[in-house]
């Protein structure tokens, strides 16, 4: 992204949630610390005073910077007020020399007695872990309360200086919220792992570049993430977003993409019927994902103008929005209904 003359080579975007789609109930999504001293972590913020947050962490997520009431095994009660914020960062747990980290604070479960939101970040980190560069990461995650069961998930453009946009590998996580979870995958992905032990537990598919559906025994936290530039491409960096199920999906969104970048791209997953314009102008049709019933429309955005863009369909769509510049990106969820979901099979 160019500031002027200069380039801000670590930076993400998110989907922020409004106050009053807040909730006692979250799991999140991250990744481990990198290098020893970069680290991951999630903030809390507080809606009222006197919210009583409690944080119960996962199995990799027991190695922390312990402080304001949370111990260096990540676990904690704290008392906020309005406005305050708590922020907790993986600590440094070892691991293999040349290796990742141990210490990720994925699949920790944060619960409050009054609203609460809940952002993951993490200061900088490489996708994969031996490929450069390193970049920030941040996401809003999704409270408990409207995740699923089902969600589509599609690979990233890419677009080198003067060359035509490709498809580039990306990294899937797949966290869950009870025990013994069960996932399948339409079209079947070969290798990629269906079944999650415990609470909290998470398994990732390193490198990807096909579209499917995941379909889980229980709600599920889906997390996708952008690969260093160095790992094709030679642009962009890591970045994050989080899947949106199918049943938060929507006819119209409003989103941004910054005209500051390289270049800027919207994945719109839809039914393969259906009609979707582009700021009044009409997509492709989606191309098929399997036999979901469902499809794909990758769409670079124009610099033009001040990045606003809208999209409309004639059947309820989803939206992921994502731009490059040179060792730096963005990713995130365009839009969600945040509608409540039961956990009952579908």
């Amino acid at each position: 992204m160019l500031i002027g003359d200069e380039y801000s080579m670590t930076n993400d975007a998110s989907l922020l949630v409004p106050v009053n789609a807040w909730s006692a109930d979250y799991w999140v999504a991250i990744r481990n610390t990198h290098g020893g001293w970069n680290p991951g972590g999630y903030a809390v913020v507080a809606s009222q005073d006197g919210t009583q947050v409690t944080v119960t962490p996962s199995a990799t997520g027991k190695i922390v910077n312990p402080g304001g009431g949370i111990a260096a095994d990540g676990t904690g009660v704290v008392t906020l007020d309005e406005g305050d914020v708590l922020q907790v960062l993986s600590g440094h747990g070892g691991g293999e020399p040349g290796m990742p980290d141990i210490a990720d604070l994925t699949g920790t479960h944060v619960t409050a007695d009054k609203p609460v939101h809940v952002i993951a970040t993490h200061f900088c980190t490489y996708i994969p872990f031996d490929v450069e560069a390193c970049d920030h990461l941040e996401e809003s995650m999704l409270p408990y309360e409207s995740l699923a069961r089902e969600y589509l998930v599609t690979t990233p453009f890419v677009k080198p200086l003067n060359q035509e946009p490709f498809i580039k590998p990306r990294m899937v996580r797949v966290i869950a919220t009870e025990a013994g979870t069960t996932i399948s995958y339409e079209p079947p992905q070969d290798g990629a792992p269906t079944t999650l032990a415990n609470p909290g537990d998470y398994f990732e598919i390193a490198a990807t570049d096909k579209d499917f559906m995941i379909t889980a025994s229980a709600k599920v936290v889906v997390a996708e993430y952008m690969q260093g530039q160095q790992a094709g491409g030679m642009t962009g960096d890591p970045a994050m977003t989080i899947a949106v199920p199918l049943k938060q999906y929507r006819t119209n969104y409003l989103f941004h993409a910054p005209v500051n970048y390289e270049s800027s791209f919207v994945n719109v997953t839809a039914p393969v019927g259906a009609n979707i314009t582009l700021d009044g102008m009409p997509l492709p049709a989606p191309t098929p994902i399997g036999n979901t019933g469902y499809g794909v429309i990758r769409a670079q955005l124009s610099n033009a103008g001040d990045g606003t863009h809208a999209l409309t369909g004639d059947q309820e769509f989803g939206i992921q929005v994502y731009g490059y510049g040179q060792y730096t990106s963005y990713w995130y969820p365009g839009g969600a209904d945040l509608k409540f979901i039961p956990n009952i099979p579908e």
